[in-house]
């Protein structure tokens, strides 16, 4: 009878630890969330993700989730920050193992987009920039003002196509949310696109695509111009 016995218990304590083990969290990633990962972002993003321009974090407020998602996965795997000239983003690049599996990514890229966007730049953004870079790319000439008028019309005739009239972007074109992205990080960007600088990696598929359409900005002036219209939508 005693062997019996302890068959049983053993069973039982073997059944039981496995129906203990199935109510446990997958990963213990999964028992983090967004919100709580996110605070490793509020130095450059702002505690609210309205970005802080001083500390080159773009706003993150008011992208969708499906876009804020892909970013990451570019920036881990390396399709974004390609080149050693985007400095902001090798420091991204660097950041993107804290954010750890599928299941991290996908938290916090739903918190940012459940954030109110259009509040202004974290306080500290005020101010001379605390980074000097040995880059071109660290901005615009100051002398160089975007007229908005001119810029309507590169924006209605090219961007419009992906981005649509409001700026508010399009998921089946991969094209993102423009309305709260400051204008120092949109011009980066497009900078970027035009020297081929972002949107150079083979597997970039989208990044080729604006590439390719950023070679219609002729120079600096017609970045500004473009710019000056797209932060008034």
């Amino acid at each position: 009878m005693y062997p019996f016995r302890l068959l049983v218990i053993s069973s039982l304590f073997f059944c039981g630890g496995a129906v203990l083990a199935q109510t446990e969290p997958e990963s213990l990633n999964e028992r983090v969330t967004g919100e709580e990962l996110y605070v490793a972002c509020t130095f450059c993003h702002g505690l609210e993700a309205q970005g802080n321009d001083r500390r080159d974090g773009p706003a993150l407020a008011g992208l969708q989730a499906w876009y804020i998602e892909k970013q990451i996965y570019n920036f881990r795997n390396g399709l974004r920050a390609y080149s050693d000239e985007d400095i902001p983003g090798k420091v991204m690049h660097g950041s993107t193992p804290m954010i750890r599996d599928d299941f991290t990514i996908k938290s916090i890229s739903e918190y940012i987009a459940s954030l109110e966007p259009g509040l202004p730049m974290a306080r500290n953004a005020v101010g001379a920039r605390p980074f000097i870079w040995d880059s071109p790319y660290a901005g615009l000439d100051p002398s160089i003002v975007g007229n908005a008028e001119v810029g309507a019309t590169t924006y209605n005739s090219v961007c419009v196509v992906c981005h649509g009239a409001e700026g508010a972007g399009n998921q089946v074109l991969g094209a993102g949310n423009l309305k709260y992205l400051s204008a120092m990080y949109m011009e980066r960007q497009l900078m970027y696109f035009r020297d081929g600088i972002r949107g150079a990696h083979p597997d970039d598929v989208t990044g080729q695509q604006m590439a390719a359409m950023s070679k219609i900005l002729a120079n600096d002036q017609a970045i500004a111009d473009v710019v000056a219209y797209i932060e008034q939508l």
